[in-house]
């Protein structure tokens, strides 16, 4: 079984003004995914799946991804508002195929994550308003390893899945300092796109690998993870 990563689908809106590559962008991303998924892999979606506004109106965007190839693992990205309760949202959608990322082991790796925040240093990073929540965050990324921790068998290398960006390249954050305690190896994480996918954290930093995998940095082709 192959597992894969992929984020930002932004499904029900015109995204041409990032650029050509998103043209057609719906499309691409059904042809990508069947060209590379088979129904016993497992794609793992990091966030901003749809631009619905409430769940009933994101349903037409989850039955589509519910529809391809493979078992979905999904996280709530900056512009799910549709994202409900867990209740709400397995009596509307969810089930043991297209269900929320939780920590789990599957086919040798030790997989969690969490949504994330824009990190201290970031232009935008406002401490009266983001401090509170990329402290939140923090704490559900340690409760998520420490719970992965718990069923590893203890040599399974560790991934973890975010929305955001895990730190800005040569800065270091709690995300990152997490991971390090941890022993993280490789860290998958979506949210940018356009231009600002040129300061996008790739490659070794602190011991780690990290990986952008925003749809349109890669051509909607989810990134195969084993």
């Amino acid at each position: 079984m192959a597992l894969f990563a992929l984020g930002d689908l932004h499904l029900g809106r015109d995204m041409s003004l990032f650029g050509p590559e998103w043209d057609h962008h719906e499309h691409r991303i059904v042809e990508e995914w069947k060209k590379a998924v088979r129904p016993q892999d497992t794609v793992y979606l990091l966030g901003d799946l749809s631009w619905a506004m409430r769940l009933e109106e994101a349903l037409p965007h989850l039955q589509l991804l519910k529809s391809l190839p493979g078992r979905k693992r999904i996280l709530k990205g900056n512009h799910d508002y549709w994202w409900q309760t867990e209740r709400k949202m397995r009596a509307a959608i969810l089930d043991a195929d297209f269900d929320l990322l939780k920590p789990e082991v599957v086919e040798g790796l030790a997989i969690c994550g969490t949504r994330g925040w824009l990190v201290p240093g970031h232009p935008l990073f406002n401490p009266e308003t983001d401090e509170r929540v990329y402290r939140r965050e923090t704490l559900r990324l340690e409760r998520a390893l420490q719970e992965l921790a718990r069923i590893r068998q203890g040599t399974e290398p560790i991934i973890v899945m975010l929305h955001f960006p895990p730190a800005l390249t040569g800065e270091p954050s709690a995300f990152v300092d997490l991971m390090r305690e941890y022993g993280v190896q490789r860290c998958y994480y979506a949210h940018l796109h356009g231009q600002d996918r040129l300061r996008a954290l790739e490659g070794n930093h602190w011991g780690m690998e990290f990986h952008l995998v925003s749809g349109d940095h890669l051509a909607f082709r989810p990134a195969q993870l084993n």
